[in-house]
């Protein structure tokens, strides 16, 4: 039986989780209000690109080797 890699797996689902991370907030609030959920998926979609552009922004930043404190990347979401 083949062994799990663990690491493989987490970095598999990461995605999957900061979407679910970032979508949680908009559509409660949707849901709590009276705001239809049009605005929740605009809201999460506005979230998803800025977590996006912080995470690439992180990347291009240690390529170039400009990164000093942050040993992590950065994001909205922190994985």
């Amino acid at each position: 039986m083949a062994k799990i890699n663990w690491n493989l797996l987490f970095e598999s689902i990461k995605l999957p989780l900061r979407l679910i991370v970032l979508a949680i907030l908009p559509f409660l609030v949707t849901y709590l209000t009276e705001l239809n959920t049009e605005w929740a998926v605009t809201a999460t979609t506005i979230l998803i690109v800025l977590d996006k552009y912080l995470h690439e922004l992180w990347k291009l930043e240690e390529d170039k080797g400009l990164k000093k404190e942050n040993t992590k990347p950065i994001g909205i979401v922190p994985f």
